[in-house]
C-alpha cells in the first residue's frame, strides 16, 4: 500500500512494467504519433511498458491507462492542454521545483513521483500561465489586455504545435 507500484495485475497474474516517468512520457509520444495506426500504438505500448508481456492484450491498455492515472480524476491539471513532447522543458522545470532538484539528471524516477511533483506545480509557474492560457483560447473564457501583450510575446510556448503523419506534410509540402 505505500509502495511504489511495480507490477500490474492482469487476470490474477502480476505483470512486471517499465516504471520510470521517461518511458511513460515516450509512450504518450508515441500515442500521439499521427503515423501510427491503432494496432501499431498498441503494440508499440505493449513493447515499451511490459518486462513480461501479458496476453490479454485489453486488460493489458487498461491496466497501463490505470498506473499512469491512477486516481481518474476528471479535472486533472491540463486535460487536454498539454503537449508532453513540445512541453517538457516548462514540465521538467515546474517538476524540478517542487522536487528540489533537476528530474532529468535522475537515474531512475518512478512516474507516481513525477506525478505526484507534477500534480504540486505551482499556479504561479511559467507552465501554469501556458496552461492558464490555452484554458482561455480555447474555452473562450475572457482574457484581460495584459494576457493579450504576455500571449503575443510567448505564442511559441502557448500554441501547441500541429502534428501531421508524414502523408499530409508531403501533401501540405507539395502545396506550398
Amino acid at each position: 500500500m505505500f509502495e511504489l507500484q511495480e507490477t500490474v495485475t492482469i487476470d490474477g497474474s502480476s505483470f512486471r512494467i517499465r516504471t520510470d516517468y521517461r518511458v511513460i512520457l515516450e509512450i504518450f509520444v508515441m500515442l500521439n504519433d499521427p503515423d501510427l495506426d491503432d494496432g501499431d500504438k498498441t503494440e508499440a505500448l505493449m513493447q515499451m511498458f511490459y518486462i513480461e508481456r501479458p496476453e490479454n492484450v485489453q486488460a493489458a491498455v487498461e491496466a497501463f491507462a490505470d498506473f499512469v492515472e491512477p486516481r481518474k480524476r476528471s479535472s486533472s491539471k491540463g486535460r487536454g492542454l498539454v503537449d508532453w513532447e513540445s512541453d517538457f522543458d516548462l514540465i521538467a522545470a515546474a517538476v524540478n521545483h517542487v522536487l528540489g532538484t533537476e528530474c532529468r539528471a535522475l537515474t531512475y524516477l518512478h512516474w507516481h513521483s513525477f506525478l505526484g511533483a507534477y500534480m504540486e506545480i505551482s499556479p504561479d509557474s511559467l507552465f501554469a500561465r501556458v496552461l492558464s492560457m490555452r484554458d482561455k483560447l480555447k474555452t473562450g473564457r475572457k482574457i484581460e489586455k495584459w494576457e493579450w501583450r504576455w500571449y503575443l510575446k510567448n505564442r511559441e510556448l502557448v500554441d501547441l504545435p500541429v502534428k501531421f503523419s508524414d502523408s499530409e506534410q508531403a501533401l501540405l509540402e507539395e502545396w506550398t
